[in-house]
Formats: structure tokens, sequence, C-alpha cells
């Protein structure tokens, strides 16, 4: 069984836990949205909660870079944050809007929290490496900081209707990451 099903199913399964809720979907109704068997489906999951699992990997915690270049600056691991949420965003807009992504992830956050706490602490904790490199006075709060940052400056975003500004997004971040001044 090809990936390729996989990941019809997975698209399918996301579309409808946004339009339908978790609780709401059902295996029947997302093989009814797909052109494979029961079988296939079993194939690939071993049932709905395992699809749940996948999507959240795939649309929620994949997106978030955890393993980039451990030299890197911090602007660059925090830039590549911003374009990771950006493109995040860019591949759920075929499935939901930005809107709907907010209200799927909070329906399902108690199911996904130990996975989405898993991928922020990483992104934090190699954030507040680089700014300890370059010998920033509070890396670990300056790296939380900026983490909460690119998920609030998103969520206002889709409270005004818009979709986030990658380069107003970008230019926050830098703000975030100089040190303060001495005086």
């Amino acid at each position: 069984m090809s990936s390729d099903a996989r990941d019809v199913i997975l698209d399918a399964a996301f579309r409808l836990f946004i339009e339908r809720g978790y609780d709401g979907t059902s295996v029947a109704r997302i093989l009814a949205e797909v052109p494979y068997s029961k079988g296939a489906f079993y194939h690939h999951f071993a049932s709905k909660e395992a699809v749940l699992d996948a999507v959240i990997h795939r649309f929620f915690t994949a997106p978030i870079s955890t393993e980039p270049d451990p030299a890197a600056s911090s602007s660059d691991l925090a830039h590549a944050l911003v374009g990771d949420y950006l493109a995040g965003l860019d591949a759920i807009s075929p499935f939901a809007s930005p809107g709907a992504y907010y209200a799927f992830l909070t329906a399902v956050a108690p199911r996904a929290r130990d996975a989405l706490r898993a991928a922020y602490s990483a992104a934090t904790t190699l954030l507040a490496d680089a700014l300890e490199r370059e010998g920033h006075p509070d890396p670990v709060a300056c790296a939380a900081d900026v983490v909460a940052l690119v998920e609030g400056h998103g969520m206002l975003a889709v409270l005004r209707g818009e979709h986030p500004d990658g380069g107003e997004l970008r230019a926050a971040v830098d703000r975030t990451l100089r040190p303060p001044a001495r005086g």
C-alpha cells in the first residue's frame, strides 16, 4: 500500500476533523471520503486515534524545525521558526482557514498536548542554546518569548481575519532577540 493512500486518508481525516470535530468523525465517514477500503485504512492506521496522532504530527508538529544546524545563529533559528509557522499555515489552507485550524487545535489540545509540548520545547531549547552562545543575558526567557510571539502573532492575525504577515513577524522577532540595553 503506497504512502499516497496514507496521505489521502490523512487529508480527508484532517478536513473532516476540522469540519465535524474529532468526536463527530467516524472511520466510516473518513472511508466515505476516500477511494480506499477499510483494509487499506487499517493497513496504515490502527485506529481513529492513530489517525489523529498522524494528523497532529503532519500538520502541527512536523513543520516545527527541531534539528537545524547546531551552529546557526539565534536570528537564523528564529526566522526558520517563523518560516515553519507560516509554511504550516499554508499547508493547512487547502483544508481549513487559520481560524478553523486554531479551533481544531484548541479542541484536540488535551490529546495533542505532549506532542505539541515536545516540539515547542525542542524549538525553544535550540533557540535558547544559540542565544546563550551569543551571550544573551537571559537566553531561556528570550527563546520562550520568541516562540510565544510567533504563535501569538498568528493568533492575532486570525482574529483580525488576516494571514500573518511574515515580514512584520520577522521584524518583531528581531526586536525581541536584541539583548536589553545595559544601563
